[in-house]
């Protein structure tokens, strides 16, 4: 599967991604971890990949409707529940395709994960 990374995303989220075998590109890496949401969710876009961020503005369906990007998997990571999500962000991407995940908000936090589509709430 292919990611872009938001700048918020932890170096040991990213390197997770990376030994489960997923190409992951940061916004460092392209030299725009500076740019402002709107950008970062176009460059997801046109890579083709899904956002992997801690930003919980990208969980704003009316701000960003799911049906206009390529997913967005938003991490509710603290330093306490930092194994329990990453436990559950590797099960959930092992058992879904790229192209399941188009169109989807997939919220990953303490108490497992759920999906969002527009106007649909899954779990």
């Amino acid at each position: 599967m292919k990611f872009l990374a938001d700048q918020c995303v932890w170096g040991k989220t990213i390197k997770l991604l990376r030994e489960e075998g997923h190409k992951v590109i940061t916004l460092k890496e392209l030299g725009a971890e500076k740019a402002p949401d709107e950008e970062v969710l176009k460059l997801a876009f046109e890579l083709d990949a899904v956002l992997v961020t801690n930003d919980t503005g990208f969980g704003n369906v009316l701000t960003y409707p799911p049906s206009t990007h390529k997913g967005v998997i938003l991490l509710r990571l603290t330093k306490r529940t930092e194994a329990y999500v990453h436990k559950v962000l590797r099960f959930f991407v092992g058992k879904v395709t790229q192209e399941e995940l188009k169109g989807a908000l997939v919220v990953i936090g303490p108490r497992g994960y759920r999906i969002r589509r527009t106007g649909v709430r899954e779990e």
